[in-house]
């Protein structure tokens, strides 16, 4: 029975995945022939990580992107790149929004999570994304008073590139908690991004005050993800400016322990936060739920009648902090992990291991913050990981996207992480 192997989603986690398929499993002559499907509703990879520089600077949002008919070996007879949108994950095949259906032997979960636009990029191709980044920068330019809402990781680093590429404007950063960036982090790693935004790039900080309305209102504050799940959140928008809609402003109702007030915008960017796709998993609900799929440390979700399928990245149910270089990792285990068991060896698994929280903020291209091994780092420690192109490089080199990937043994020793 031909083997094929199936990975719903691409990017880093999925673009990872058969990255290291073909390399176990396709350019390895000691395996059996396989057939991989790579399913994936844009053309090519893009680079979340520079995503609010993108908007800042369109010029450098356009490197983000790369066609993966621009990578060579992602053309071998063996693959096939399908680009559609994945409407369904079933236990034996998964299910297209234009009703086909793909059978797999093995399939590999990989399709994160979803923010609104223009965070999120719906666009199927690199010319629909360039067109998507310079409409939000067209509104930034055009206005005066900027409010980014919500400070996670994201919300901050948009403020921040806005103000740097534009310090002539008004940014005002809302969040509804005492400091900025929830999760696993330090109040030290807090206090010093505070003084970072406030103090060097002259953010105003609105704290402990939640938007709870909004008039004119953005597309995403009407949305429901359980109502309209055959719209993604990436074709919704979280941000309207005041031209866009023809309102001489936008007015902001902002709730806090200080009470009620209002305050005026002329464009608003909503970050709050990132939306899960466990709506398309037709799985047994014990290993589905709104924080994603339940897996093993196999990276094999936690039913053993479903030891196929595998997942990894975002939409794993594990790992508190949502970064890159974890997701490439763990696809690399499921990976591997495929490729043993088709050869022969399905109870010599790897495991990955639970990694700890760490973050590294770039505020702009002058200032960061990073907290990692429990510890906030200096800037001295910190300023290698700086990079001008915030890793775009180090992920084209690691997802073998202009180079041919060496073919190994699924047995040999793992990578250093």
């Amino acid at each position: 029975m031909a083997i094929n192997i199936v990975v719903a989603g691409g990017n880093y986690a999925g673009l990872n995945a058969v990255r290291h398929l073909y390399s176990t499993l396709i350019a390895s002559a000691k395996a059996p022939k396989v057939n991989i499907t790579l399913v994936d509703r844009r053309d090519g990879f893009l680079h979340y990580i520079g995503i609010t520089r993108g908007i800042t600077e369109p010029h450098f949002g356009q490197k983000l992107w790369v066609p993966y008919t621009n990578v060579p070996w992602l053309q071998h007879p063996q693959i096939t790149i399908k680009q559609a949108t994945v409407q369904g994950v079933h236990p034996q095949h998964i299910e297209l929004a234009s009703g086909e259906q793909l059978r797999f032997s093995h399939l590999i979960v990989a399709l994160g999570q979803s923010r609104f636009a223009p965070i999120g990029a719906s666009s199927p191709t690199k010319h629909d994304f360039e067109q998507q980044l310079h409409a939000a920068f067209a509104q930034i330019k055009q206005a005066h008073r900027i409010a980014v809402v919500g400070a996670g990781a994201v919300g901050i680093e948009m403020a921040a590139d806005i103000k740097s590429d534009f310090p002539d404007k008004s940014v005002t950063l809302v969040h509804s908690r005492e400091l900025p960036l929830p999760g696993p982090f330090s109040d030290e790693l807090r206090h010093k991004v505070v003084d970072i935004l406030q103090n060097q790039l002259q953010i105003d900080l609105v704290l402990g005050q939640r938007v709870v309305a909004q008039d004119p209102p953005s597309e995403d504050m009407a949305y429901s993800w359980d109502k309209q799940a055959t719209t993604p959140p990436e074709q919704v928008s979280s941000m309207v400016s005041a031209a866009a809609a023809a309102a001489d402003n936008i007015s902001l109702a902002l709730s806090g322990a200080s009470g009620q007030h209002k305050m005026q915008s002329d464009c608003v960017l909503r970050c709050l936060g990132t939306l899960n796709q466990h709506h398309l998993l037709h799985l047994p609900d014990q290993v589905v739920s709104k924080a994603g799929i339940r897996v093993l440390d196999t990276l094999q979700i936690d039913d053993p009648a479903y030891s196929h399928i595998y997942a990894c990245g975002d939409i794993c149910a594990r790992n508190a902090v949502k970064l890159a270089g974890v997701a490439m990792y763990d696809a690399y285990v499921a990976a591997t992990n495929i490729a043993r068991s088709i050869m022969g060896a399905p109870d010599e698994l790897m495991h990955s291991p639970q990694f700890p929280p760490k973050i590294l903020l770039l505020m702009g291209k002058q200032h960061f913050a990073m907290e990692a091994d429990r510890r906030v780092w200096s800037d001295d420690e910190t300023r290698p990981f700086v990079l001008d192109d915030m890793g775009l490089q180090r992920c084209i080199e690691a997802l073998s996207l202009h180079q041919e990937p060496a073919a190994y043994s699924p047995f040999d020793p793992p990578p250093a992480f």
